[in-house]
């Protein structure tokens, strides 16, 4: 049986473009779905002509369509809730009812900030409370997903580590401000246990290729950390001046309120 055909999207995000990187050095035949393709997230029913399209000339090879295009930002998100809901929910279904139409799976890569921050750690049972139109249009997404029982969700927390153009990622984006010289606030009262970006590429593309896992699944660094003690390593890894960053509390950050303590857990063993 030949490998199934990866599809991708947001191959031009932080976690698109190692996982990219990693369809390539497999040597994974794989297709890019992105803007410059034609597949804009924020028109659903355009999306929805546009896999049809690319279905029907499958002629019955298996797909697997890795999906992490999203509108990611915590504040953009808030300021354009609709573009948020159309781009993270509504056009997931548009992939989802024609994938299962076929018979083709979706693996959906969501966050850690569909939980409340009150009950860590969480593991796949946990039911979500997000407080952010964020993680309430992720959390949309997951049950669209979740509709066709060959499909899988997988959670992922912070990532950080190097980013392919400098600027993205918690690692980058802390160096970029010791650079430009600014004064750092960095929570001392919001823990995760975030990963490296190119560990999570690994994850979600060894989950999305064995057909066994399905429903949900989560991906996690071995470290609960505040964003201060994350904060710390990053800049003793990239020989940072550390002297910059100061102490800040996530009550004093606009918009909702950020969720205490989203560290996940896990009901499942990796995948061999």
């Amino acid at each position: 049986m030949s490998d199934p055909l990866i599809l991708l999207t947001g191959v031009t995000g932080y976690l698109g473009h190692e996982l990219l990187g990693l369809v390539q050095e497999r040597g994974l035949e794989h297709r890019i779905l992105g803007r410059a393709e034609g597949w804009d997230l924020s028109q659903p029913f355009r999306i929805e002509e546009k896999c049809e399209e690319l279905m029907n000339t499958l002629a019955g090879r298996t797909a697997i369509l890795i999906h992490m295009a999203a509108v990611s930002r915590w504040m953009q998100c808030e300021e354009e809730p609709d573009l948020a809901y159309r781009t993270n929910a509504e056009a997931t279904g548009a992939l989802v009812t024609t994938l299962a139409r076929h018979g083709q799976r979706l693996v959906y890569v969501s966050t850690d900030l569909v939980f409340d921050g009150e009950h860590a750690p969480y593991d796949e049972e946990y039911w979500p409370r997000p407080s952010s139109i964020y993680g309430k249009s992720k959390l949309l997404g997951e049950h669209i997903t979740l509709s066709s029982r060959e499909n899988l969700v997988v959670r992922l927390p912070l990532l950080y580590g190097p980013s392919f153009d400098g600027t993205r990622g918690a690692s980058d984006s802390l160096r970029l401000l010791v650079e430009k010289g600014e004064s750092i606030g960095l929570f001392t009262d919001e823990w995760r246990n975030p990963m490296k970006v190119g560990e999570g590429a690994v994850a979600v593309l060894d989950l999305a290729l064995d057909p066994e896992q399905c429903e949900i699944r989560h991906c996690f660094g071995p470290e609960r950390l505040s964003r201060w003690e994350l904060g710390l390593m990053i800049a003793k890894q990239e020989s940072l001046d550390p002297t910059s960053f100061n102490k800040a509390s996530r009550l004093d950050f606009p918009g909702p309120e950020r969720p205490r303590d989203t560290t996940l857990t896990t009901l499942h063993s990796s995948p061999e």
